[in-house]
């Protein structure tokens, strides 16, 4: 339904694995806040993934991180949009379910089940920090 200015929109488990492979000088000071429409599967689901690749990259130095701060952003995108539309694009708010996105909710409605195999599903809608 839109944009936050200066993020990354990184969806996919070989998205966030891209990012990874092309961080070549990580510093302590970057942290990562995910996000999708409500927080609740995606956005944690890829959270999770990264605290995973990132944990077995740096296996050798535990409990050492290259990213030892990531967020999951309460409420997801459309709790931040109500509060700061300013930093938005386009600051107009179109949930998941509007009729303009139809195209792309059945793209991934199809690819849903395959993706997600296996996972327990989480309610949670409290901010997620990781320990490291």
């Amino acid at each position: 339904g839109g944009h936050i200015q200066g993020a990354i929109n990184i969806y996919t488990e070989q998205g966030i694995q891209t990012f990874m492979e092309s961080r070549l000088h990580f510093t302590k000071n970057d942290i990562l806040i995910f996000h999708c429409e409500f927080s609740s599967h995606r956005g944690p689901k890829l959270m999770r993934f990264l605290r995973s690749m990132d944990r077995k990259q740096n296996s050798h130095r535990y409990p050492e991180l290259n990213f030892p701060e990531i967020y999951l952003l309460d409420g997801g995108y459309k709790a931040f949009y109500q509060h700061n539309k300013v930093q938005c694009n386009p600051q107009a708010y179109l949930p998941m379910l509007h009729e303009d996105h139809s195209k792309d909710l059945r793209h991934f409605r199809v690819r849903s089940k395959s993706w997600t195999a296996g996972e327990k599903r989480t309610r949670s809608r409290r901010v997620i920090r990781s320990p490291y």
